[in-house]
């Protein structure tokens, strides 16, 4: 099984791929978290992405296909989850080249539809755990007040990204380069389309009826 996951800043794509991911063993591809971590390494791409993403604006597609064929020569062979690729119609016609290439097939497309308005409000109040790196929000807080549920650190702090500016820039950009992709998708058929605005329980329910309608 191999998929992609569709959607703007804050939609859950990373909290679902992360689910479906321990569910189904596959080997989740997270080009947002490899940057970051070339950026906490300093790396030489590191540090050519780090003002970008602070800015909220994206890498361009060479770094952005570079780091991710990497990797997917690393794990094509278990399936993959895609979370942050592709992001531009561009990127999409080369993940399919890699895909052929590498003989593998891409089960599906699922694009999590969501509330611009309602997201920018939930990224903008969205702290990060600094020890483990998990995510709250207005809306999904931790159980118990400023003590993350994963790791019990009580050190948080917001991206640079998640700043009501660069959120706005964000769905700015995904707008004008992301969004082709649902219609790139769709024309092959390989499109499938959840609410995204549910709870993580429901969309994740709504996720594995697709999967398994696809078995």
């Amino acid at each position: 099984m191999n998929l992609i996951l569709l959607g703007p800043p804050g939609s859950g794509k990373g909290t679902q791929a992360r689910l479906i991911r321990d569910r189904h063993g596959l080997v989740l591809i997270a080009t947002g978290d490899i940057l970051r971590e070339e950026i906490q390494k300093e790396t030489p791409v590191g540090r050519e992405v780090k003002e970008i993403i602070e800015a909220g604006l994206y890498p361009s597609d060479d770094i952005v296909l570079k780091i991710f064929e990497q990797r997917l020569r690393q794990e094509k062979a278990q399936g993959v989850i895609l979370d942050g690729v592709p992001r531009t119609l561009n990127q999409a016609e080369k993940v399919d080249t890699m895909f052929e290439q590498l003989g593998i097939k891409l089960t599906m497309a699922i694009q999590l539809a969501v509330d611009e308005e309602e997201l920018i409000k939930r990224l903008s109040s969205r702290r990060i755990c600094k020890s483990c790196g998990a995510a709250y929000t207005i809306d999904l807080p931790s159980r118990v007040e400023e003590v993350c549920d994963v790791c019990s650190g009580s050190d948080f702090l917001r991206r640079s990204d998640d700043a009501p500016e660069a959120v706005k820039t964000r769905f700015e950009v995904y707008n004008e380069q992301t969004k082709p992709l649902i219609d790139y998708y769709s024309r092959t058929n390989r499109l499938r389309s959840i609410d995204g605005m549910k709870s993580v329980e429901k969309v994740n329910e709504q996720i594995e009826g697709l999967l398994r309608s696809s078995q």
